[in-house]
């Protein structure tokens, strides 16, 4: 069993390899029709992207809405988790199965519920977009957070700062941020690489006018299928940016760990000796 993990794990890297290989050949080739490997390689479906001030307001507008999603879900759940967790503890039970529903509900009807419910009242789309995609997030944000907040033992850190007659504001900024910097990070990447890439919930709501990544990929797909391989290649890259440097964050959030576990075993190991 064991002589064909090494065959299996093989043909599995290549299964996930040989589409990335392929569409990276297309986006670099003139012509690719009769032969094994494209006939003449080139740049300039590359070139012609980045100098399309199509492709770069497209690129622009999916920053601009995973910023905005990013930053709205950062100010109301960051301290709306600390609050639960300080005062409401019991809650937490509850709301870890709550934020499930998301998960349950299919973005087709979501969006079907949206467009009845506010066409009319004269809200701007971009603005209930951007609620679809702060509820559907949620559950990511919740968990990931919820699960930092009680690595680093809130509670008591927050009782500890008070007894030194630290205000709120300062706990939060000065002593609580620094511990969970790396796991808000983390979260922040994710939330960011869905929200740049998400296509279905801004193709439905708004569409055409406001044209993002997907959206530009997609419609260059139907005229130039070198072009939108290009931008297939280049959302690969970011992708693999942003995973290596959450690799990287969780790597380092390890460490920081298992430093601080050998610290307290260390302390635990001192005290009898202390006391003797």
């Amino acid at each position: 069993m064991k002589k064909l993990i090494k065959p299996i794990l093989f043909c599995f890297v290549l299964y996930y390899l040989l589409p990335i290989i392929g569409t990276t050949l297309y986006a670099s080739s003139t012509k690719w029709s009769k032969s094994l490997l494209p006939s003449d390689f080139t740049l300039q479906w590359f070139q012609q992207l980045l100098t399309d001030r199509e492709f770069i307001a497209a690129v622009g507008r999916s920053l601009l809405l995973a910023g905005v999603v990013l930053v709205t879900i950062l100010l109301l759940m960051i301290p709306t988790i600390i609050w639960i967790h300080l005062y409401f503890p019991r809650l937490n039970r509850w709301l870890e199965k709550l934020l499930l529903l998301p998960y349950a509900l299919p973005g087709v009807i979501l969006v079907t519920a949206l467009l009845r419910t506010y066409a009319e009242t004269g809200i701007p789309m971009f603005v209930v977009l951007v609620g679809a995609l702060f509820i559907t997030a949620l559950p990511i944000v919740y968990l990931s957070l919820n699960n930092q907040m009680r690595l680093i033992n809130l509670k008591e850190l927050v009782d500890a700062a008070e007894t030194l007659g630290a205000p709120m504001s300062t706990i939060i900024i000065q002593v609580l941020f620094p511990n969970i910097r790396i796991g808000v990070t983390l979260v922040s990447l994710m939330i960011f690489s869905s929200v740049f890439g998400e296509y279905m919930l801004t193709n439905l709501l708004i569409g055409g006018r406001f044209q993002t990544v997907r959206i530009y990929m997609l419609r260059r797909m139907n005229e130039n299928g070198h072009l939108a391989s290009a931008v297939m290649v280049l959302y690969l890259l970011f992708m693999v940016g942003i995973a290596l440097t959450t690799f990287m964050l969780t790597y380092r959030q390890k460490q920081q760990l298992s430093l601080k576990q050998t610290r307290e075993e260390k302390q635990s190991k001192k005290k009898p000796l202390k006391e003797l």
